[in-house]
């Protein structure tokens, strides 16, 4: 963390020549929320609707895993009003946090309630619906705390769009119900909550980093599973290459599909519209083909 340190003390030497102007006010008016990725952001924004500006602390076609805010983002980051952070993605996001504590940055961890949890190591939880409906609460209440006199607002706004993810809780109940084959094989460990809350089994070919790089013996007891199981399809992600995924599915005489873990959106994803939303119907989609030996 040598690099986010030095970028931590720059931003606070910047910091001291003064913030000028409304503190989390932009110039509309709006307030200004800082996201650490995209979920949240998309999250930030469904909430927030008319009432607030929100920017993407990591960029579109970034892994989020291994960034590291620089001075300039800490100093972006002072004059938020709301910074809504996943935990457990962002290990820069507490020091962060504390380095801006005295200018007035209300802080939401969405993924708080989570993090006790057994399988805390894995912070994916916006891949379950019912995790992600949850998460949106937690910033609908951090915008209230921060925006009172437009409480109603964001209550109607959530409620709206956690009735959407619900919708999308439900097509995933009735999948996992009926699915022929209840283990699905993944490059990156990202859907481990989805798994567990809709009774699946994820296997994985590289663990929680999209970067490691799996053992042979890892990868033969993986063929021996889907040999076993009657699996047809290697699911691989947007963000990292589909390389070790293409040659699992070639040995074992399968194919390969998407299975996003929406830690951001690639540039043409941006440009065809895509959102959360829309890229969960797709994960659901393409889930029922694999799990149904389509």
């Amino acid at each position: 963390m040598n690099k986010f340190l030095t970028a931590l003390l720059l931003a606070l030497a910047l910091l001291c020549f003064g913030c000028g102007g409304q503190q989390g006010a932009s110039a509309d008016g709006k307030m200004q929320v800082a996201a650490s990725f995209y979920p949240m952001a998309e999250f930030a924004r469904a909430v927030g609707g008319d009432r607030v500006t929100v920017y993407t602390m990591i960029g579109d076609g970034i892994e989020p895993h291994d960034w590291e805010p620089s001075a300039r983002d800490l100093t972006r980051l002072a004059k938020a009003k709301v910074f809504v952070y996943n935990g457990g993605v962002e290990p820069w996001a507490q020091p962060a946090v504390a380095a801006v504590a005295d200018d007035g940055v209300q802080a939401v961890e969405a993924g708080q309630a989570f993090m006790q949890q057994l399988d805390k190591s894995d912070p994916h939880f916006w891949l379950s619906p019912r995790k992600a409906a949850v998460e949106v609460a937690a910033v609908r209440d951090a915008f209230i705390k921060a925006d009172p006199e437009h409480a109603a607002e964001y209550k109607q706004n959530a409620a709206a769009y956690i009735a959407k993810i619900n919708a999308l809780d439900e097509k995933l109940t009735v999948l996992a119900q009926n699915a022929k084959i209840k283990t699905f094989i993944t490059t990156h460990a990202a859907f481990g909550h989805l798994a567990a809350d809709y009774g699946l089994r994820q296997e994985s070919i590289m663990g929680l980093s999209p970067q490691a790089e799996p053992s042979p013996a890892a990868l033969n007891k993986l063929l021996g599973v889907m040999q076993k199981d009657g699996i047809k399809y290697v699911f691989f992600e947007t963000l990292v290459s589909p390389r070790i995924a293409e040659t699992i599915a070639q040995a074992a005489g399968a194919k390969t599909l998407v299975l996003d873990p929406l830690e951001g959106l690639s540039e043409a994803g941006r440009q065809n519209g895509d959102d959360y939303l829309k890229i969960m119907e797709r994960n659901i989609e393409n889930l029922d083909t694999a799990l149904n030996g389509k």
